[in-house]
């Protein structure tokens, strides 16, 4: 990949691509040619085409072209038809700003091993529902992962595990939006996320969990039902079987220091690719200009009638 302008990676994310994501360099400015080509021929879709992007696709889609066909145009389509999560992502904004401050979606820095799925933290407790509501939070959610699958090899090459920390997060914000929504931002999470979901682990779950995790199962895809869900209840010793404290924050239990400081660092991260947030509010379809067959508008349930996902599992 010598000719491409794409990141060097080391010799362990070397391996698991091959091993896990089906890459070989020889085929890979081929591989570049031919979604650049199928962009051009897709006149409704505003993307990105550099060789970082595409090649990231490509790993997400384990070096299928199809999948990438296909996954991205979900991923264009369904940013499109969900304003409320796509536009004003300018992390200066002042309410946006309050948000990201909140600290409900946090990366963390740490695995136990080079080629280990990424950690993202994500705080149930820290989420303010007299501030802000859920889309506003996605919003968020999804202007990390934007740079996140621009920088992080290891996160793209190698996936990523949620812990989803409950707290004392009343049931009613789990509510806080209709279902229409709710299974848009499931679609924009899992059919059109490139990032790739290895597991689900909760902690400090509340009396009722069991109403939220059957809704949080019925809204996968059939392969991610498959990933691995446990919940830990209140036991940060059941936690530390699958995290050690090496690679957790200090209100885990672990070495790593205060989750605040992890929230700082994203925010200004996030305030410096201003510019490159601001930017991707542009991308999505003109469904003016397309040829093929939408792949989200046959889901009538997305425009106020009942209708079936089962059409959107396309891995």
């Amino acid at each position: 990949m010598s000719d491409l302008k794409i990141r060097p990676i080391s010799d362990a994310l070397a391996r698991k691509a091959m091993d896990e994501l089906n890459e070989n360099d020889k085929f890979t400015v081929e591989e570049l040619e031919a979604i650049r080509i199928w962009l051009q021929q897709s006149k409704h879709i505003r993307g990105r085409n550099d060789d970082q992007f595409l090649v990231n696709f490509l790993r997400a889609c384990k070096h299928s072209i199809q999948r990438v066909k296909e996954k991205m145009d979900i991923y264009y389509s369904i940013r499109t038809v969900l304003p409320e999560v796509m536009a004003n992502r300018d992390p200066l904004d002042p309410f946006i700003r309050k948000v990201i401050q909140m600290g409900v979606s946090v990366p963390l820095p740490k695995t136990v091993n080079p080629d280990d799925p990424k950690i993202m933290l994500i705080r149930g407790n820290a989420f303010d529902g007299d501030v802000c509501d859920f889309p506003d939070i996605l919003k968020i959610f999804t202007m990390i992962g934007d740079i996140q699958f621009r920088d992080d090899d290891q996160l793209v090459i190698c996936g990523e595990t949620a812990i989803i920390d409950l707290g004392s997060s009343p049931s009613s914000h789990f509510f806080n939006f209709n279902i229409s929504f709710l299974k848009k931002a499931a679609i924009l999470n899992q059919q059109g996320c490139p990032l790739r979901q290895k597991g689900f682990h909760f902690i400090n779950t509340p009396k009722g969990f069991d109403i939220v995790i059957n809704v949080f199962k019925s809204l996968m895809t059939e392969k991610n039902r498959g990933k691995t869900i446990i919940s830990h209840g209140s036991s940060l010793a059941s936690l530390h079987k699958y995290f050690p404290k090496s690679i957790l924050p200090e209100e885990y239990g672990g070495e790593l220091g205060p989750v605040q400081q992890f929230v700082d660092e994203w925010e200004q991260r996030l305030i410096d690719n201003r510019e490159y947030l601001i930017h991707d509010q542009s991308l999505g379809v003109d469904e003016s200009k397309r040829i093929s067959t939408n792949p989200i508008a046959e889901e009538k349930d997305l425009f106020g009638t009942v209708g079936s996902f089962r059409k959107l599992e396309l891995d």
